[in-house]
């Protein structure tokens, strides 16, 4: 049996900062948030910002490389089923089409669980701001953990379809594929108010994979590619 040792005291004020720094980041974006605010928000002496981190701008990147650390926690082991059963992918392309459409649910599935759990973390509105206006903290997030989900769904998209996996429509098909899954996530005023998810819970999550293994078994008709 595994021994959890307790924290020290200064991992445990590294972590009340970066969750403090979660809510206020994400609420003021980097340049509006204080200090002041996430050191009374996590209980602590602003100095120990400072100290732990060398400054806000250090702590907004242990901020990001704390989400990119529990991403990679929730998905690389999906994405390592993935790349294990690719490894042995059929020849048939009938049996390639709908093992593409099964891996892609299972990475979907995983990343809503994951979007889910941690939604009122702040995790959202970090990465939209990153999106938008992208940082050093953009680079941790792509090669941390996106370029490789990227990747996999291109690879799988390519399978499906029989796209060239290279070719600029079989990426374009892989965004769009994406975007149908972001949309719960970074439009959640909309979707709460279209499909009475307020909060959404349980039931919410089930419904949204049914429905999106109904949207991939579209994206790839039988014996059809779309160039």
């Amino acid at each position: 049996m595994a021994i959890t040792r307790p924290l020290s005291r200064g991992d445990q004020t590294r972590e009340a900062l970066i969750s403090a720094a979660l809510g206020v980041f994400g609420r003021s974006g980097f340049d509006a948030a204080s200090t002041r605010a996430i050191a009374d928000a996590a209980g602590v002496n602003q100095a120990l910002i400072g100290y732990h981190f060398g400054g806000k701008h250090g702590l907004y990147l242990g901020v990001f490389e704390h989400i990119v650390g529990q991403m990679q926690q929730h998905m690389a082991p999906v994405a390592e089923e993935v790349v294990s059963r690719l490894a042995d992918a059929p020849a048939g392309q009938p049996a390639r089409r709908e093992l593409a459409v099964q891996l892609l649910q299972s990475i979907f599935d995983a990343f809503n669980d994951m979007s889910f759990e941690h939604a009122p973390e702040g995790w959202v509105r970090l990465i939209l701001r990153e999106q938008q206006d992208p940082t050093e903290a953009f680079q941790l997030l792509y090669d941390g953990i996106i370029s490789r989900m990227i990747g996999l769904v291109t690879q799988l998209v390519a399978m499906g379809s029989g796209l060239e996996q290279s070719s600029e429509a079989c990426r374009i098909r892989a965004m769009m594929i994406f975007g149908q899954v972001l949309v719960f996530h970074t439009a959640r005023g909309t979707v709460s108010r279209h499909l009475g998810w307020d909060p959404p819970g349980p039931d919410s999550l089930r419904a949204l994979k049914q429905q999106f293994r109904l949207v991939i078994e579209s994206q790839f008709p039988p014996g059809v590619v779309v160039p």
